[in-house]
This record gives structure tokens, C-alpha cells and sequence, in this order.
């Protein structure tokens, strides 16, 4: 019988951590998988950016078309491009495709979530949250831990 409660609580714990650090997957209604979202540690004032893995499990294609956060002034979908050896980010104003069956990785150094204006600190331990807009599902809302650089 005690085995039984360790086995029960060591699956509990294992959960729990799973969804704390982001490997579980937030599901919409409609199709839509976010995985492991995060951000950086920024100073109010300045500018932060999202991270995280999206995917569209439904059969029809759809779009991520923009983002909002009370935390920021303007949330941007960007995109870091290379041209002759420089590297810029370059905002998507029609956001990125998302092909049914199809994952968005949003990174550091590739596409991302520009939060522009931080009305707040971005501290490692925190979370903000972040809703996502798309061409056909519905808005999606998740909160974003931030974690150490």
C-alpha cells in the first residue's frame, strides 16, 4: 500500500513539473497545440520578446496573425533576417502561415513575439499573459513564464 502512494504521488509530482516547465501542451478548442512558451528577463521601459512552439493539429490551414499582452505598449510578430552579414529583425505585419499539420517554432534569432514598450520588469520566476490571434481559430490566451538569460 505505501508503494502504491509514492508510485501515485511521484506520477502527481511528475505532472506537475511536466506543466510548470512548459513540456505539456496548451490545447485550444480548435486544433491549436502552444508548447513550452518563455521569455527573457527585461527591464521595464525596454523590450522583451515570446518564444514557444506552436502547432495546428486541425485540417484546415490557418495564420497567426498578431499578439496582445497588457504588459507592453505594441506586441509585434518579427522575424531576425540576414542580409549582407548583418542581421535585423523585420516586422511580419501578416503574421506567419500555419499549415494544418504543420509547427511554428518561435526563437530566439528567428521568428518571435516583439513586446515593445514594457510597462513592467520581465523577472525570471514570473509570468505574464500573452494572447495569441489567429486568421481562423479563436484567440488563444497562455501564460508565458520568464526564465533566467
Amino acid at each position: 500500500m505505501m508503494k502504491t502512494r509514492i508510485v501515485r504521488w511521484a506520477g502527481v509530482a511528475l505532472v506537475a513539473a511536466l506543466i510548470v516547465s512548459g513540456c505539456v501542451p496548451l490545447s485550444s478548442e480548435t486544433g491549436i497545440t502552444v508548447q513550452n512558451p518563455w521569455s527573457r528577463q527585461a527591464l521595464d521601459g525596454n523590450n522583451g520578446a515570446a518564444f514557444m512552439t506552436i502547432k495546428n493539429n486541425s485540417a484546415q490551414d490557418d495564420r497567426l496573425v498578431s499578439a496582445t499582452s497588457s504588459i507592453a505598449e505594441t506586441v509585434e510578430i518579427h522575424e531576425t533576417i540576414e542580409e549582407n552579414g548583418v542581421m535585423r529583425m523585420v516586422h511580419q505585419p501578416d503574421g506567419f502561415p500555419l499549415p494544418a499539420g504543420a509547427t511554428l517554432e518561435l526563437k530566439p534569432g528567428g521568428k518571435h513575439i516583439m513586446l515593445i514598450g514594457l510597462k513592467q520588469m520581465l523577472k525570471p520566476g514570473e509570468t505574464y499573459s500573452l494572447t495569441l490571434n489567429f486568421e481562423k481559430a479563436a484567440p488563444f490566451t497562455l501564460e508565458v513564464p520568464v526564465k533566467e538569460p
